[in-house]
């Protein structure tokens, strides 16, 4: 049975006013529009995410967060249009079409999951994500990032065959470490945020002003209510939307590898952390677990903070001011181009202070938190 729409805390009532002031204030009525729509898929019994499943979340959530983002998206796209904004020829990406067919295919994948958990095996997700970029790397060769500056790399993606093994294995990687990275208030859908605004402010694409809006949006309400995950459709499907966007506009000499590197060096980093630590401790690289460094951070800020939504939100902020904050405050700081190889220096102080914080925060935490969770 649907929970009553209408019944409301003190506590909730003061959240939800906050969240639409700030919605009103930086989006206009699209951005109050949309947050009513969030607060009703919260309201809603069905595709709820079990409590302290990512090891950091401690109330119930909804898991439709991506799926409402797409839904918001799909409406300022279709508000574009109708008014004319949205340039004639070029369609609502503003890239191929197979492109949009790619992300809306993951986004599908993840949305069944989220309707009925462990519906489909952690092994068919993975072989169905390899499957739609085989497909689509294949139609779309162009996102083969060559000129890499690595001779050794470059040289083997210059090989149709093996460029096109490699680009799918890093995109499906990248959703993979996307998905991993979800867990924390505002972690992944700051980091969604930033990357589509930079993408906008560089191309000018009404994808990306789309993209950005809604993310911004889900982020508010993800930061200061807790009770909104992106879900396996958020992941997948907006993990899709920044990795396909990342290799054209690469492709298209936009962004620099490093710069884009830096912009989304946690959830890269974190996958390859994890799958490391995996490994050597003899456990499937599929099995999920709470030792990532936001779960490490989380379990710290929980002892210093009584409030649990603050608590989560703070590691999610703290996250994404280390990695993307990076990447937006050297864009604006313009400490150098975006299509500059000198970020390669960033990225690597950014591997040099997650090591330094994985190490740090893992003093005084006892390995029954490093418990396996559902996801």
């Amino acid at each position: 049975m649907a929970k009553n729409l209408f019944v409301l805390t003190e506590k909730d009532l003061i959240k939800l006013s906050v969240m639409m002031l700030l919605a009103v204030v930086f989006f206009g009525l699209s951005g109050l529009i949309i947050m009513i729509f969030l607060q009703w898929i919260t309201r809603q019994s069905y595709a709820v995410d079990a409590v302290d499943k990512h090891g950091i979340s401690q109330i119930s959530a909804s898991r439709l967060g991506g799926a409402a983002v797409f839904v918001c998206s799909g409406g300022l796209l279709s508000a574009a249009t109708y008014s004319g904004i949205t340039p004639p020829g070029i369609g609502p990406l503003g890239i191929q079409l197979f492109g949009w067919i790619g992300t809306i295919s993951c986004a599908a994948l993840g949305l069944a999951e989220d309707l009925h958990n462990n519906f489909l095996t952690a092994r068919f997700r993975l072989l169905a994500k390899a499957t739609i970029f085989a497909l689509l790397v294949a139609y779309w060769p162009f996102l083969i990032p060559l000129n890499l500056g690595v001779p050794g790399l470059d040289a083997l993606l210059a090989l149709p065959l093996v460029g096109w093994f490699l680009t799918v294995i890093f995109c499906v990687g990248f959703i993979n470490a996307v998905n991993m990275a979800d867990g924390a208030n505002g972690l992944m859908p700051g980091m969604l945020t930033i990357a589509f605004s930079l993408f906008y402010l560089e191309t000018g694409g009404i994808l990306y002003a789309t993209l950005m809006t809604s993310c911004g949006l889900f982020a508010i309400f993800n930061v200061i209510s807790g009770r909104l995950f992106l879900g396996d459709a958020g992941a997948y499907g907006l993990g899709a939307a920044v990795v396909i966007s990342a290799l054209y506009l690469f492709g298209e000499g936009a962004f620099s590898a490093s710069f884009l590197a830096v912009l989304f060096s946690y959830p890269c980093i974190d996958l390859l952390v994890t799958l490391t630590r995996r490994l050597l401790s003899r456990r499937s690289i599929f099995l999920p677990d709470n030792d990532h460094l936001h779960n490490r951070i989380h379990f710290h800020f929980q002892g210093w903070f009584p409030s649990k939504t603050l608590a989560n939100s703070l590691t999610g902020a703290f996250v994404v001011a280390g990695s993307s904050g990076v990447a937006l405050a050297g864009y604006f700081g313009r400490w150098w181009p975006i299509e500059s190889n000198e970020w390669l220096w960033v990225f690597i102080c950014q591997v040099l202070a997650y090591g330094v914080a994985f190490a740090l925060t893992g003093l005084g935490r006892p390995t029954s938190q490093h418990v396996v969770d559902a996801k």
